[in-house]
């Protein structure tokens, strides 16, 4: 409170504290929780479809990217621009690497959220530390990134071997992911709960 005493005397805009409910939480706290959404969802994907089929997804979109890219391009002739050009040129081209190689875009696709995974358990495990010693879930939190961490660096590292494992492996590790997302989706919200959040006029911050 001493924060907030002094930036009222020195004639700054007061200080307003935001209330810590689920509401603000969904609606400021967004960069908290996409990752944990997006690994429940691809989890939940792995759970229902295999390797193959992602493959089969992955160019289905292909040709919806073509498709889109044409249809744009010819819509848009009459108000030609070098933009609307390089947006119908880029939807035509991904959708030309998705049937082409769909197995290589899955790939890729694989990793870049286990890469966004990876430096999302990073940010949190720096986030978390400021509640050692003051929360009974600590140690709960720090697993669970933990966890979260080298799921990311598997997925990152070895993404084919996942596409290309076998169909009960590719169920177990869907699972994980599924379990994964939803305690993120827990310790996400706990830790904005006990964190000492304000907004100083610029958006939330950590008070110290």
């Amino acid at each position: 409170m001493a924060n907030l005493l002094e930036k009222k005397d020195s004639g700054q805009a007061p200080v307003v504290q935001r209330e810590k409910n689920f509401p603000n939480f969904v609606k400021f706290e967004s960069k908290s929780y996409m990752i944990p959404l997006i690994m429940f969802v691809l989890g939940l994907l792995f759970v229902l479809i295999q390797g193959n089929v992602l493959d089969v997804i992955v160019t289905i979109l292909g040709v919806v990217l073509m498709i889109g890219g044409v249809v744009m391009g010819i819509t848009l002739m009459t108000a030609f621009s070098p933009l609307t050009v390089f947006i119908a040129s880029m939807l035509f081209i991904m959708g030309i690497v998705c049937v082409a190689n769909p197995g290589w875009v899955a790939g890729f696709f694989l990793k870049v959220v286990g890469l966004c995974i990876l430096l999302n358990s990073l940010i949190r495990l720096v986030t978390e530390h400021s509640l050692k010693g003051k929360s009974s879930k600590y140690n709960f939190y720090l697993v669970t990134d933990l966890v979260s961490l080298v799921i990311g660096l598997l997925l990152f590292l070895f993404p084919k071997a996942w596409l290309d494992g076998v169909s009960w492996l590719f169920i177990v590790f869907g699972v994980i992911l599924m379990v994964l997302g939803v305690f993120n989706l827990y310790t996400a919200y706990k830790v904005y709960k006990e964190g000492r959040y304000v907004n100083d006029g610029s958006g939330v911050v950590w008070e110290e």
